[in-house]
């Protein structure tokens, strides 16, 4: 079984050092491919040093987390693997990780994708994984259950899905290109399930990117436009592709309208469901 795991990172060098060593101390034939889109905190040099077999990519500095799995994902399908394995760089992998995804894996489809459960570090919280149609968080469950709305966190991906439908879309800047791929493999008829149980432990980043509060309009818009907004071209993109036109302009009409009005409307009406977590 030949297994290419695709991460990107910048600047968590002590992060990325951990989750390598949490992979290879269970994989240690994987084959890695990192991207470091040019951090400045010695991360390549770290990862040299530790895992000199670990294939690093410089990246350009602007590539962020989906066009960085992109870029990875580029270089690793050049050689034949069976599997595919996403992983973010801030989280610590449990020691049955891939058996819990390959288990998962053969009580579906051989040709199914599989999201890992993400867990605090306390473990009293699912952070990642997936979401159902409602976009309610999928909780651990006794079997594995199908996905709507897929994290990139720990993905297992087979070739065969490589195969039929190619690799993560670099349109996606930052965000949006894990639950596009989750959402793409599910139009074309496979299937997404996550694990039973958690399979590593994480960070929440849970911060609100179609509205910055407590700034400008001018820098209100600009955070929107970047790779850490909600960057209306690339959402219409995604919403056209997945939802029809008409919902796409209806999103994007909905996103300026957010933006444009004032703190105090937005916090009335929507309580803190547009602040960060």
């Amino acid at each position: 079984m030949k297994i290419a795991a695709l991460l990107t990172c910048f600047n968590r060098k002590e992060k990325t050092i951990l989750c390598l060593r949490s992979l290879f101390h269970i994989l240690p034939t994987c084959n890695v491919y990192l991207v470091d889109d040019s951090s400045t905190d010695g991360t390549s040099e770290a990862v040299q040093e530790s895992f000199p077999n670990v294939h690093i990519i410089k990246g350009t500095g602007n590539l962020f987390w989906s066009r960085g799995m992109y870029t990875a994902w580029k270089e690793a399908i050049k050689e034949k693997y069976d599997y595919y394995l996403w992983l973010n760089d801030d989280i610590e992998l449990y020691p049955f990780f891939f058996q819990e995804l390959i288990e998962c894996q053969s009580l579906n489809d051989p040709n199914c994708i599989i999201s890992g459960l993400v867990e605090d570090f306390d473990k009293n919280k699912i952070l990642y994984g997936g979401s159902d149609s409602q976009k309610k968080l999928i909780q651990p469950n006794k079997q594995p259950q199908e996905i709507k709305f897929m994290n990139g966190n720990v993905v297992l991906v087979p070739k065969s899905v490589v195969d039929k439908i190619g690799i993560i879309d670099p349109v996606y800047h930052h965000d949006l290109g894990d639950v596009d791929y989750g959402l793409k493999a599910q139009e074309n008829g496979i299937k997404v399930y996550t694990t039973r149980i958690p399979i590593a432990s994480g960070y929440s980043n849970n911060f609100c990117r179609v509205r910055k509060g407590g700034v400008t309009l001018k820098e209100r818009f600009k955070r929107l436009y970047s790779p850490l907004g909600s960057n209306p071209n690339i959402n219409f993109y995604f919403r056209k592709k997945h939802f029809g036109t008409t919902k796409a302009i209806i999103f994007i009409i909905y996103i300026f309208v957010l933006n444009i009005l004032p703190d105090k409307i937005v916090y009335f009406f929507w309580g803190d469901i547009y602040k960060d977590k």
